[in-house]
């Protein structure tokens, strides 16, 4: 058990530290990659974006004077995962840390969404990240040490109007950690959910064309990746179990859980739902 707690405690450091990054070709995927090659680690990003990743390894390879990796993968193929997972094991080593960090959203009424946008955020944001992190789990039990970042979401936690399919994936990996943080804890594995509000990236872009969503957000939620790089690393190796940021969203979920009606009233109002209503209706 010591053995464990000292190898989870260096990867406090992440020198040297295999980092293996899904959705590491933009946005919150890639400010993950840059921070933790500054802090020395060996980076492998993987995405669809082949051009995208090989400009993020380079970046990584100057950051950190280490080896830096990247892989083209579809993460809602199991088959191309588990080629990539092998292909790493060869080239790479063992994993020490697993971000799964690769999603899409859709923010518009649900009753407007297709069925085929609706399945692929489930098997971006949900199945892949379940398939990846039980596949790496293993691994990491059997070293005896290791970490698993997965990118949840305020969402997951707090409901908002023309967010309904997103939410669900991201309240269904926020309850997958809580249960695979159970099973895998004697083993000196760390999973960590990382729930943010809106990050100032290219995901509204398209999640959000027409930037009503977005404009309907307070300034005071939008974060910048960076920032949420920072303080995701500075949580690997410790018994950190999530983060939620801004802080204060910890205490308005919890509010929401006790009065949801006053809750529904309250984001119905700030996002002005009732207008979004009558459009629906016309």
């Amino acid at each position: 058990m010591q053995n464990m707690l000292r190898r989870l405690k260096a990867l406090r450091l992440l020198k040297n530290k295999v980092v293996l990054i899904t959705g590491g070709s933009q946005g919150i995927g890639r400010a993950l990659a840059l921070e933790a090659a500054r802090r020395g680690a060996i980076v492998v990003v993987c995405a669809r974006n082949e051009e995208a990743l090989v400009a993020v390894e380079r970046e990584c390879l100057i950051l950190s004077g280490r080896p830096a990796f990247h892989y083209q993968l579809d993460v809602t193929n199991p088959d191309k995962v588990d080629a990539v997972l092998a292909t790493v094991q060869h080239e790479v080593g063992t994993i020490d840390v697993l971000v799964n960090a690769a999603g899409l959203g859709d923010m518009q009424p649900v009753v407007k969404q297709s069925s085929q946008m609706m399945q692929t955020m489930l098997q971006v944001n949900l199945l892949a990240t379940m398939y990846l992190s039980r596949r790496v789990a293993q691994q990491m039990m059997d070293q005896g040490a290791g970490a698993i970042i997965n990118l949840g979401s305020l969402a997951g936690k707090i409901p908002t109007p023309h967010s309904a399919v997103y939410s669900a994936t991201k309240a269904g990996v926020i309850q997958f950690d809580n249960i695979l943080r159970m099973e895998v804890a004697d083993y000196g594995v760390q999973v960590l959910t990382v729930n943010p509000g809106p990050v100032d990236t290219a995901f509204f872009d398209k999640a959000d064309p027409s930037g009503q969503y977005r404009a309907m957000l307070p300034r005071q939620l939008v974060l910048t990746a960076d920032q949420l790089a920072q303080q995701v690393w500075d949580n690997v190796g410790h018994k950190t179990r999530e983060i939620n940021v801004p802080a204060a969203t910890t205490y308005w979920s919890w509010l929401y859980s006790l009065v949801p009606g006053l809750g529904d009233w309250a984001i119905k109002r700030a996002f002005n739902y009732q207008q979004d209503k009558q459009h629906l209706d016309d």
